[in-house]
């Protein structure tokens, strides 16, 4: 699941439906588990987007 806690900067993400891809440029500063941590996947065309394997 890619949830941006996560993610790091450099890395990237793309969709296997529309082949959109997304690069981390800031890596996020929520703490995962955290009361306040974001817990919504990366989505694009109502699925999950992949990491991407340099």
């Amino acid at each position: 699941m890619a949830n941006c806690c996560d993610m790091q900067a450099g890395d990237l993400f793309y969709c296997n439906a529309c082949d959109l891809e997304l690069e981390v440029k800031k890596a996020c500063t929520c703490k995962s588990g955290s009361e306040d941590a974001c817990s919504v996947p990366l989505m694009c065309c109502g699925k999950e987007m992949i990491k991407k394997s340099i």
